[in-house]
């Protein structure tokens, strides 16, 4: 039987190599307690990624993520699993009211480089 932490290890792992083949390059913060899984980067990128296979944070990790990643200069990222495959959301707000939509919009790993030299 594979615990939630084992499909949450998982997850980050698969997160990791997606963005490798996106040309990132990953660092894991191993811990369930980190405010960050994966820190990603590629040239004029960084990334600040949290994988939840419910695709859901609780306000607190989700401004702490948030805070986090402003202080950087660095994109908030939610990777949510799907039944195939993943999905990727960008931060856009701090979460302050609670039962309100998850201030968040579709992200496109790519979309970045679009606007990077």
């Amino acid at each position: 039987m594979t615990t939630n932490y084992e499909r949450g290890r998982a997850l980050e792992h698969r997160v990791r190599t997606h963005l490798r083949e996106q040309g990132y390059e990953v660092l894991r913060t191993a811990g369930s307690k980190s405010k960050v899984d994966l820190v990603a980067v590629k040239t004029g990128q960084i990334l600040f990624v949290q994988c939840k296979r419910s695709g859901a944070l609780p306000p607190a990790e989700w401004n702490a993520l948030w805070d986090l990643a402003a202080m950087a200069g660095a994109v908030p990222v939610l990777a949510e699993q799907l039944t195939r495959g993943r999905r990727y959301w960008r931060l856009d707000a701090r979460k302050d009211r609670p039962g309100a939509r998850q201030p968040m919009t579709e992200f496109q790993i790519d979309e970045l480089a679009a606007v990077t030299p």
